[in-house]
């Protein structure tokens, strides 16, 4: 005699609720693999083989953070080419004024020197979202004191001097003093001359060497005091003129020295592209090598979708059929 198994009213509701939970679940991993095109269980998807996983995203991962490291370097450099830019245009009125012996004319050109002193202490203090890209590796401080602050220190090395040649020579030796010797750096420098390294791209760095205390720079600091000076020091007309022509001559060199560091500059910025280049390039290989491991076949999904939408129904149907059976229908 064959044996007959029943299934209580209880067990029944209980296997019905484990089925609905079972579908729903598996409805709703294949409908985020469906919106999202990756596999939910990667595990797996990869047969347990996480290791190249794992190393293809510390790679990516690696990329990543060089890609900030580059991007920011970018702007750094972006931002002191600007203000490099500017620069060579301050003191332009300066050469014409030395021919000039006027008071009033004078006076208007030592304004714009004045003027144009307080621009490149400012452009020197050009800061890049929070860091100080002239101060060596100190970023968080300003490189150079107030433009009220150095010219007041210009003026002291040079008081009581009437000769414009003599005027000239204390100033060059003040602003060409290296650190330590009691001029210009260690009254008005604030960074340092260290180099920053910068990663922009694995194995391969920039040396960002560009400080405040450049020769360039200091030289149209010169440049620019010498003129804004020249009317402040008891001298004659003639020789305030003769010094805003020395004055000239010296932003003209500093504006022909920029040029020149602006062009290193730009050697280091296509450097850096070229290292981003190949970043980007590898990062989109590896970005696609991990979609392959990951993605969900989209037929596969589909078809597993429609499957568990039609088992869900087919469950439904089902629970509504048995809640209707009563002893007169089972009669």
């Amino acid at each position: 005699m064959t044996g007959f198994t029943s299934v209580g009213d209880l067990s029944r509701s209980v296997l019905l609720r484990q089925a609905n939970a079972h579908l729903k679940s598996r409805l709703l991993t294949l409908t985020q693999e469906a919106a999202t095109g990756l596999r939910s269980d990667v595990p797996a998807a990869l047969n347990g083989q996480m290791g190249p996983l794992a190393q293809l995203q510390d790679r990516l991962l690696s990329l990543q953070a060089h890609e900030q490291a580059a991007a920011l370097a970018r702007s750094e450099m972006d931002g002191l080419q600007g203000a490099m830019e500017a620069m060579q245009k301050l003191g332009a009125g300066l050469l014409p004024a030395g021919n000039m012996a006027d008071a009033t004319n004078l006076g208007i050109r030592v304004m714009e020197a004045r003027q144009d002193f307080h621009s490149a202490a400012r452009l020197l203090n050009v800061s890049v979202a929070g860091r100080h890209v002239l101060s060596g590796t100190a970023v968080d401080t300003p490189p150079l004191s107030g433009p009220a602050d150095m010219l007041a220190g210009a003026r002291a090395q040079v008081a009581g001097l009437t000769d414009p040649a003599q005027i000239a020579a204390a100033l060059d030796t003040w602003f060409a003093a290296p650190p330590g010797a009691g001029g210009f750096a260690d009254a008005h420098f604030h960074g340092n001359t260290k180099a920053r390294e910068v990663p922009v791209a694995p194995g391969e760095t920039i040396r960002l060497e560009h400080n405040a205390l450049d020769p360039a720079f200091r030289d149209l600091l010169k440049g620019l005091a010498l003129g804004a000076l020249a009317t402040d020091l008891g001298l004659s007309g003639a020789q305030s003129a003769g010094l805003l022509d020395e004055a000239g001559r010296r932003v003209a060199a500093a504006t022909t020295a920029l040029t020149l560091q602006r062009a290193d500059l730009g050697f280091q910025e296509a450097a850096l592209e070229r290292a981003a280049a190949r970043s980007a390039a590898e990062t989109t290989a590896l970005s696609l090598a991990r979609s392959d491991m990951l993605s969900a076949d989209p037929y596969e999904t589909a078809t597993a979708l429609n499957q568990a939408e039609t088992g869900l129904q087919n469950l439904y149907a089902l629970t509504s059929r048995l809640s209707r059976l009563s002893l007169t229908d089972y009669l």
